[in-house]
């Protein structure tokens, strides 16, 4: 409740927020941008002078969905704070809140071929998966390029983190399959 009269200043070098309950939201984030006043909320544009004003060189973006099925293509810059999406965003899968604009090759241990890791290894990190849903196979958009197809999964690690990670291609043959790190979740 009171976090809008915290200051941060001189000696202040680490700040958590903890939320020891939270509840499922709607995760359209366009319904955010539909009420009144919207796009025009004074509270919005002051809020995005204080993101960008500080000298910091923080951006703000807005994104917008783009009919495709590979998650580089997906989403697209807006023109406008005023533009409308030209489809309704997807929720019915969940989706990293970071995208890498390129997947990064990580190494994998999996105990049988199309069973989630156990464990990857990033940036010289090992993160342990604690859990692991999927696999959610996305198939090439063969019309744009070809290539193999992609078998993601939505992991968490033994410290909470949470990772998109895929596999490319079928396994079966005699090449082994690259892993790649393409997201993380908040």
């Amino acid at each position: 409740m009171k976090i809008s009269q915290i200051e941060p200043a001189l000696g202040i070098e680490l700040f958590i927020l903890e939320a020891p309950r939270i509840e499922d939201i709607d995760p359209v984030q366009e319904a955010l941008w539909e009420t009144a006043p919207g796009l025009s909320s004074p509270e919005l544009a002051e809020l995005l002078d204080r993101l960008t004003g500080k000298g910091t060189g923080c951006t703000v973006h807005r994104y917008l969905p783009d009919a495709h099925h590979w998650p580089e293509r997906s989403i697209r810059p807006a023109v406008s704070l005023s533009e409308k999406p030209p489809i309704p965003w997807t929720d019915d899968r969940p989706r990293p809140t970071r995208l890498l604009a390129s997947p990064e090759p990580i190494d994998v241990t999996a105990p049988i071929p199309d069973y989630p890791p156990m464990l990857f290894r990033y940036r010289g990190e090992v993160h342990s998966i604690k859990k692991a849903e999927g696999p959610e196979r996305i198939e090439r958009e063969w019309w744009v390029d070809s290539g193999e197809h992609r078998d993601y999964y939505y992991v968490e690690d033994h410290k909470g983190q949470r990772y998109w990670i895929f596999r490319s291609g079928h396994y079966g043959d005699d090449r082994a399959r690259q892993w790649f790190l393409h997201g993380f979740f908040a």
